[in-house]
């Protein structure tokens, strides 16, 4: 009794009750409504306008989906709880800020946040009534520990841990499908029903049944593709960096040390009132008027060396602004028009992205198999997570010819 139901455009009709009503129903929660899942993604797919709120119960429906396949019993509800509050601790415009976290707020990134509110330890709604989900949880027998470690990734029980941070987890089911629906960018179609079927726990651990590799494969394909298309869309990244460096800016000058509790609106106006490069960089996101860009390098047009000395900017941002103000001294421009970013994955010398917590095959004659020995096609995939550029330098339409011409002395001498 006293539940509710929330009709949701990827899964439908959603009844939630008992801990997972009392939790949507805090501040924490209801704030994710103002912050959007994709960031500035709105600017190239006009439709990108949902929300981390509408993410975070995806995923927490996954969850509910996956631990009643997996008959997980009282695991299954920390489960359920992690997967509702993965995502709380994000900031505004979702991933958007995130390489600037922990340069400007120490230990600060989304999931470590999330940890922090869920023990109770930070307060994110400013005193506008938050503070309760450690109370509420052990009303209903939870411990608050446990579901902030899960949301890092940590379990004593590794199979949980997996589900919710793994090849195959509810968090990905979930953002890849609601992601293709409001980009409309097809590429994120998934076989949902016939995953939860083939996953499975095997000593510990969650696996994935032989029979299952190819809706593995399946994913994997749409995960690639959605990284190429949507997530690091050059356009998108351009963007994203001219607002981050309007945010730069400001901190630079001894304001929005607390943009980390904001909603995206609130950033925004803050930043307009500042007048100066905030309010101009804010007005052009308004209008759309974004920068152009001057350099899309791919991977194999750079030496190893080259490679090494971007990795080292891309770590440290003091060193990105510096290469920023030389490209902009060197071309004429004014500081914080010129922005250099980076398709990380491919600078890397090594694979960044083959992750220690491979999921396993679990194979007829029950061997245990790693899913990239399996199948070469998941081992592709994996290296070919970001898109064909791995550095992008943009600037105003004026400067791109001299950028183009000068870039490779000012980085590299």
């Amino acid at each position: 009794m006293g539940g509710k139901v929330i009709h949701d455009t990827i899964h439908g009709s959603m009844k939630i009750d008992g801990v997972i009503l009392d939790l949507v129903k805090t501040p924490e929660f209801q704030r994710l409504r103002n912050i959007r899942q994709l960031g500035l993604a709105y600017l190239v797919y006009p439709g990108a306008n949902h929300t981390r709120f509408e993410h975070s119960l995806g995923a927490w429906q996954t969850a509910k989906r996956l631990a009643s396949e997996l008959e997980l019993g009282n695991d299954g509800v920390v489960l359920e709880v992690g997967a509702l509050l993965h995502d709380i601790g994000h900031g505004p415009f979702s991933h958007t800020f995130e390489t600037i976290y922990k340069h400007y707020t120490a230990e600060h990134d989304h999931m470590r946040l999330g940890q922090e509110i869920v023990l109770g330890k930070t307060d994110i709604t400013d005193g506008n009534g938050g503070g309760r989900i450690p109370e509420i949880l052990e009303g209903y027998g939870i411990e608050p520990r446990e579901v902030a470690d899960l949301i890092l990734g940590k379990s004593g029980k590794p199979y949980l841990g997996q589900a919710l941070h793994g090849d195959v987890d509810v968090d990905q089911l979930d953002y890849l499908r609601r992601d293709a629906h409001y980009t409309g960018v097809a590429h994120g179609i998934i076989d949902l029903e016939r995953l939860l079927k083939v996953l499975t726990i095997h000593n510990g651990e969650l696996v994935v049944e032989e029979k299952g590799i190819e809706a593995v494969e399946g994913m994997m394909v749409a995960r690639s593709l959605m990284y190429s298309r949507v997530y690091f869309h050059h356009t998108v990244k351009i963007a994203e960096g001219m607002l981050t460096r309007a945010l730069e800016f400001a901190m630079e000058g001894g304001h929005l040390w607390d943009f980390w509790k904001m909603i995206d609106c609130r950033v925004l106006v803050e930043l307009e009132d500042l007048e100066g490069l905030p309010a101009e960089m804010v007005r052009r996101i308004k209008y759309r008027e974004l920068y152009k860009a001057a350099v899309l390098a791919g991977a194999d047009e750079l030496s190893p060396d080259e490679k090494r000395e971007l990795l080292t900017a891309y770590r440290n941002v003091k060193r990105r602004q510096e290469i920023e103000r030389a490209l902009a001294d060197a071309v004429g421009a004014r500081e914080g028009e010129v922005i250099l970013d980076f398709s990380i994955a491919d600078l890397m010398l090594s694979e960044p992205r083959l992750k220690a917590t491979e999921i396993n095959v679990l194979m007829e004659d029950g061997r245990l198999e790693p899913l990239t020995k399996v199948t070469p096609l998941a081992n592709a995939l994996k290296r070919r997570q970001t898109p064909r550029w791995a550095v992008l330098i943009a600037s105003p339409k004026r400067y791109v010819g001299a950028i183009r011409q000068s870039w490779r002395k000012v980085l590299f001498g």
